[in-house]
Formats: C-alpha cells, structure tokens, sequence
C-alpha cells in the first residue's frame, strides 16, 4: 500500500488469519497496523497484491457492494464512534438498523448482546452517562449484534487501567469463542503477552515477527481466562 504523498503504508506484508483465530496486530506508532484494518474494511484499495477475505478479493468488490461486505465485519474503533444522544440500547440498535434489521431482529438480538456484554443495566443510559470501559462494551456490543464471522478491534484496551483491560480482552474471548475471528491491534504489549495468542508485529510496513504463542489450554472458560490474565499479572513468572 503506497500512499499519494509516497508514504508506504506496506512492504510486501503476507499473511493468513484462519477462520475462528484470536491474533494480535502489534507495532509501533506509523508501522502499518491502521493501514490493514483500513484496508480490510475497504476504506483504503492496495496499489498492488490481493486482499481475500472469506475467500473473496476484495478488490473485486465494486462501490455499490461495499456495505454489504461490511455487514459482515465489525469494527470497534479506538474513539467508540458511539452517538451521544442516542441510549446505550439505541446506540447498539442503530447497527441493525442501518443493515436494514426489522423490529422483530432488533427486540430479538439487542436485550442477547446487552446481556453478553454485561451491559443489561445500562440500556438507558446516554454515553456521557459511562465510563470509558462501558463505553468500550457498547461499543463492542455494537460491533457483534449482527454476529459478524470477523471482527477487527484498533486498541481496545487504549488507556483502560488492568483489571478494565481484562475485562475487555475477556470479552473479546467470550466472543471469539462463539465462532467469530477476531483481529486487535494493539500497543498493549502486557496485555498482550498475558493473552498468549498469535501475534503479527509489523514495521515500517513489513511484517517482522509472526509468533503462534500457544501456552494457553484452548477450551478454557472465560472466567479461567480472567484468572489466568489476573494472575499473570501478579507473578510475572506464572505459566
């Protein structure tokens, strides 16, 4: 991916993220963590290569097509993009909406994801009214309503103090769990090494390390992913 102004936004980056992967996207500030997840959801087209997702190239994908590829994404932006007149309900709800969801499919999945979330206390709140983490879940909850088989998180940990990250990352497991594929970038790099998944580090564009790191039991629950994060946490030396 090169830029108009010439910047190379990637270098000949390959790389396979298989169906039901929990990988992180990691790298330093300008390495190019932001151009794939701009370049997965069609906001970016690459001046050479191939992008497939599901199998499909993306670069065959004309205009018209694009927002029915990105019903099935979801995206959790770093800024939440959350609207700050609508409730905590409304906010999630506005996702089926734009998908052209029916009355029936909202009253159906929003009070399941709500649940999922832990946010079925918060339905009436405005986002002003949470803290940053709640507004992290809303935000996520918003992403999956529609049950995506992919899901791209940019830092969803940013600024969150520990036990707030864990319980971010362990809602990202619940739901790479039901089947989802899930991609973060992050700076994180604690949070990331407590995680144990795979991990794609990239600079200036190229991809410098892709590193399966395994030490995990695969069907752990989420409460024993918790306790292995938080305990990770108090003894650095614990595996």
């Amino acid at each position: 991916m090169r830029y108009p102004s010439g910047d190379t936004g990637l270098n000949q980056a390959t790389f396979q993220v298989d169906r039901e992967e929990f990988v992180f996207l990691v790298g330093s500030t300008g390495s190019g963590k932001s151009t794939v997840m701009r370049l997965l959801i069609k906001e970016l087209e690459p001046s050479e290569g191939t992008i497939r997702v599901a199998g499909k190239d993306l670069t065959r994908i004309g205009r018209r097509r694009v927002p029915l590829y990105r019903r099935n994404i979801g995206v959790v932006f770093q800024d939440f993009k959350l609207l700050p007149n609508r409730t905590v309900h409304d906010n999630v709800a506005y996702a089926l909406q734009v998908t052209g969801g029916t009355r029936k499919e909202i009253r159906a999945k929003v009070p399941d994801i709500l649940r999922l979330t832990g946010l079925s206390t918060k339905l009436h709140n405005y986002p002003d009214q949470l803290s940053g983490g709640e507004q992290q879940r809303v935000a996520i909850a918003r992403a999956f309503v529609n049950h995506p088989p992919l899901l791209l998180a940019d830092e969803p940990t940013g600024n969150r103090d520990p036990d707030t990250s864990i319980d971010i990352m362990r809602l990202l497991y619940r739901i790479n769990r039901t089947g989802t594929t899930v991609l973060v970038a992050s700076h994180d790099h604690v949070m990331v090494d407590r995680m144990r998944r795979r991990v794609l580090e990239l600079s200036r564009g190229r991809i410098v390390r892709d590193e399966a790191t395994g030490l995990y039991a695969r069907d752990e629950t989420t409460r024993e992913f918790a306790q292995r994060l938080r305990s990770t946490g108090q003894r650095p030396d614990t595996v």
